[in-house]
Formats: C-alpha cells, sequence, structure tokens
C-alpha cells in the first residue's frame, strides 16, 4: 500500500491498478513486524527500553477514549440534522443527514480497532455497524413493496427504541433494525442493481403524502435508530472513563499491563487481518456481490476501508489526533530497532 505524506495508508492505487488479488490485499504491516508482534504479546525478554507495558496500555486507553468522544460528537450532530428532518422534511435537510452520516464513518472506522478481545465494543457491535442487513426486515424494496418493520403497523405499533432494541437479530442474522447501515438504508435505499449505485431514496418518502407508505413510522424509525446509536456510543464513552474506578478502561490500565498489550495486539492484528484483509476486502472481491460491501447503499466502503486501516496505524504508533504517547511500535522496537 502507498503511504501518504501524513504517514496513513492510501488504498486508491492497490484497489485500481492491481492484477492479482495478492497483490493488493496483503496486509501493510510487514511481516517481520507482525512476528515482533508475537513475540510482545507472548511475553519475549526484550532488550532495555524506557517504555513499559504499562505506559502502551494507558496511552491507548487515552487514545480510545478520545477516538469515541469524537464520534460521539459528530453523531450528536447526526442526531440535530435527523431532528429537523424529521419535523419538517426538505430535499437539503434529507441531504443534511445524508452528509452527517458520512461524517461519522471515518472516526469510527478508526476506533473499530478495540474489537475482537471482548472488550465494550465487541459488545455493542452487533447493535452498532454489523452487516450485512436484510433490507426486508426494516423497510420497503424493490422486490418486497409493503415489507419491514416501517410497513407493518399491525406487528409493530410503535416505533421507538425500545422497538429496536427488542427485534436485534429476530428471526435472522441478518434482521438488523438499528445501527450505522440500517441508518444508511433509511438515508439511501436499496440500490437499483449492481451496476448501480449508490440508493436513491428519495426524501419524498419520509413526506406525509408522498411517495412510498408509512411516511410518519419511517420519520419515527430515522430518529428512533439515530438516537439508539448516540446512546450506545455514549455508553462505550462512559466505558473507557479513567476517573471512575469501576470502568473497563480504569481496570484495564489497573490491571495485568501485559494482559492489556495483548488485548492492544489482538485488536489491531484481528481488524488488520481477519476483518480488514478477509471479510471487507477479499469476500467483496471474490463473490463480486455489492451487497458484501460494508457500506453499499451509500457507496462509501471506501471510507471504510481507509478508516480501520488509519485506526490499525494509530494504535499500533500509538497515537490518536493531538494525542501520542508509548505505542506497541516501542515495544517492537526494544524487541528489533531494524523494524
Amino acid at each position: 500500500m502507498k503511504k501518504s505524506s501524513s504517514g496513513y495508508f492510501d488504498l486508491t492505487d492497490t484497489l485500481s491498478g492491481a492484477t492479482d488479488i495478492g497483490m493488493f490485499l496483503r496486509p501493510s504491516l510487514g511481516s517481520g513486524v507482525l512476528c515482533a508482534l508475537l513475540s510482545v504479546s507472548c511475553g519475549s525478554s526484550a532488550g532495555p527500553s524506557k517504555v513499559t507495558e504499562s505506559d502502551v496500555v494507558r496511552q491507548y486507553a487515552v487514545n480510545l477514549k478520545a477516538n469515541y468522544q469524537d464520534v460521539v460528537t459528530k453523531l450528536v450532530d447526526l442526531q440535530a440534522v435527523v431532528d429537523a428532518f424529521v419535523a419538517a422534511p426538505s430535499a437539503a435537510g434529507f441531504e443534511a443527514a445524508r452528509a452527517a452520516w458520512l461524517a461519522a464513518r471515518p472516526i469510527y472506522g478508526q476506533c473499530e480497532v478495540s474489537r475482537f478481545y471482548g472488550g465494550p465494543l465487541d459488545e455493542a457491535q452487533g447493535r452498532m455497524n454489523e452487516w450485512p442487513i436484510d433490507e426486508n426486515f426494516l423497510d420497503y424494496t424493490y422486490d418486497i413493496p409493503d415489507g419491514g418493520i416501517v410497513n407493518q403497523p399491525d406487528a409493530y405499533p410503535v416505533i421507538d427504541v425500545s422497538l429496536l432494541q427488542s427485534t436485534d437479530h429476530m428471526g435472522g442474522l441478518e434482521n438488523l433494525p438499528a445501527g450505522f447501515h440500517a441508518i444508511e438504508f433509511l438515508l439511501w435505499g436499496q440500490r437499483p442493481s449492481q451496476e448501480d449505485g449508490p440508493g436513491t431514496r428519495p426524501y419524498t418518502d419520509y413526506v406525509d403524502g408522498g411517495t412510498a407508505a408509512n411516511q410518519d413510522r419511517r420519520r419515527d424509525y430515522l430518529k428512533a435508530a439515530t438516537d439508539l446509536l448516540l446512546s450506545d456510543m455514549q455508553g462505550l464513552v462512559a466505558a473507557w472513563d479513567l476517573s471512575n474506578p469501576q470502568s473497563y478502561g480504569a481496570m484495564m490500565v489497573a490491571g495485568s499491563p501485559h494482559d492489556g498489550v495483548q488485548n492492544i495486539v489482538r485488536g489491531l492484528t484481528d481488524l488488520h487481518i481477519s476483518e480488514l484483509y478477509y471479510e471487507r476486502l477479499l469476500d467483496p472481491y471474490v463473490t463480486m456481490d455489492r451487497k458484501d460491501e460494508e457500506s453499499c447503499f451509500s457507496e462509501s466502503t471506501y471510507t471504510d476501508l481507509v478508516a480501520n486501516d488509519n485506526g490499525v496505524m494509530d494504535t499500533y504508533h500509538g497515537r490518536y489526533g493531538s494525542h501520542a504517547g508509548a505505542s506497541v511500535a516501542d515495544l517492537v522496537t526494544a524487541i528489533d530497532p531494524a523494524l
């Protein structure tokens, strides 16, 4: 992958010019670094280092809390424009809601590096960012024009946060009524075809007497999904509040430093290899099915991929925004300065 002047990785060349899948689906962390990471997580002895595992764990927790808080800030913006839109639907309001959703995605994508070790994001992920989703469970599609929660008032008389919580995964793994991609579908709608995209949902789907049916229920759904996503994200910020000794983050910092580093390494390597390399890049390439793209309704999957990769590199180097300090990279250097 090409590294930009900012030190982040750019997928543009690799995705546009490669002729061999193995050529561009290669983890950007080199094999030597990965081996050193295994040494770090398995407890191999290293030479003298000014950085301790405790330092690395604390910096990770500080950075992650800041990342989560930035996501909350973006979701507060999204909530504000969604509230304004559902109160008075308009074309401009609809585009503002789409723009606010897109603005939240890169920052959220960076924090996904905190998955894969049984932490708070692992518990929340299913309701926040799982995909693919079955659109027919939410609202109308081209094949089922009267489908979904929106169009079943007898089964679901009231659409609110409680309903979305209680119907999560109800009846199927892809029956995901909440989270980023549910909101994405409500804003863009289904893709017209494998070749065409993004979705073309009109704002009049939310206007009484406009297109589709149950416009009032669709407004309720969009607001409830947005409110729930923000609430779940605020819960993650609280989980990493180091001023609360009972929070997950505080207990991780106070616990075994080596266990903490193992979790950090597991998160960044699993996101980079298992999730980004295989599930998010290789699977869609092999199936050539647009639905296997993460953000297929808005056609913004490229943003997700870059954000994930940047999150891995930030975590490896112990940085996020204006925050920077002890890192896994420092521990690796203590093992092999040549890396």
